[in-house]
Order: structure tokens, then C-alpha cells, then sequence
């Protein structure tokens, strides 16, 4: 089994954007969203309005100070690729530590898959939970629906 990265956050973080599990490209990169055709970081630094840094520990920094954090629902997996359609075993994340050290008011899915398990889970039932449309390059349709809806997800919550 595959083993997903590790969450990124802090005390602070009050939105917890949660995938599936990495891609292939992301695993080998070390990197939340690494494959240069997702459109994930395009998508968050325009519902910031800032510029994406495009540094990677520059994006992540910047996401903390917009107290937004990032993980996956999955943390080990069997999967043929990086189509969420082609997993064969999962295991969730344990995500008592990362919810008990932050002020998380609000889940984003990113993507069907993720959302189904969010809620199958019944770990997040006390939270505010909003599916967006994934930001995977595969779901390279509905691009202005798709930034609408992370829109209206994220900045009600940015200060």
C-alpha cells in the first residue's frame, strides 16, 4: 500500500481542504497537488486574490497565514494510477490529533470521492462540510463553475 503525505496546518487553521489521496506525481514530488495539471493552487490563490508564489513552501506558508490547512481522507492506499475511480484498498487518516489542535470550522472536499468518504465516515458529522468540485486536471470541464464554488466556500471565512 501506498503511503499518502503527511497534513499540513497549524494551530490556527480553521479550513481543511481534504482529497482523496495524492497522485502518483504528488507522491513522487512530496507534494499536495504536485501534477502541474491540477488546477488546485491556481484555483486557492484566486479565491485569496493574492499571486501563487509558485515556491511550494511558499504556497504552504501562505495558505497557514489564511488559516487553511491540507490533507487527504485516504492515508494508505492501492490504487492503478491517479484516478480516484481506480482504488482497490484504502485506509483512512487518523484525524483526532489534527482536530483536536485546531479551530476548524469548516471542511472543503475536494472532489466526489472525497466527499463520499467525509461523510461515510461520520468523523466530521460536528462540522461544516461543502463539496467542490475537484480540482483534478481530469475535471478539466465547468472551469468557471468550479472556481465559483471554491469561491463561495472559502472567503466567507477569510478575514
Amino acid at each position: 500500500m501506498k503511503q499518502g503525505l503527511e497534513p499540513i496546518y497549524n494551530e490556527n487553521t480553521e479550513i481543511l481542504i481534504l482529497g482523496s489521496a495524492p497522485s502518483e506525481k504528488s507522491l513522487e514530488l512530496q507534494q499536495y497537488y504536485g501534477n502541474k495539471g491540477n488546477f488546485f493552487w491556481r484555483i486557492i490563490f484566486s479565491c485569496l486574490n493574492t499571486n501563487d508564489p509558485i515556491d511550494y513552501q511558499e504556497r504552504l506558508k501562505l495558505l497557514k497565514e489564511n488559516k487553511i490547512g491540507l490533507w487527504d481522507i485516504f492515508g494508505r492506499f492501492d490504487r492503478k494510477g491517479s484516478l480516484d475511480s481506480n482504488f482497490v484498498t484504502v485506509k483512512l487518516n487518523h484525524f483526532d490529533k489534527i482536530l483536536s489542535e485546531t479551530s476548524i470550522k469548516l471542511i472543503i472536499a475536494n472532489g466526489n470521492t472525497a466527499h463520499q468518504q467525509i461523510v461515510a465516515s461520520n468523523i466530521f458529522n460536528e462540522y461544516r462540510v461543502i463539496k467542490c468540485l475537484s480540482t483534478s486536471g481530469a475535471n478539466n470541464r465547468k472551469m468557471v463553475e468550479r472556481q465559483n464554488e471554491w469561491q463561495a466556500a472559502i472567503q466567507p471565512f477569510l478575514f
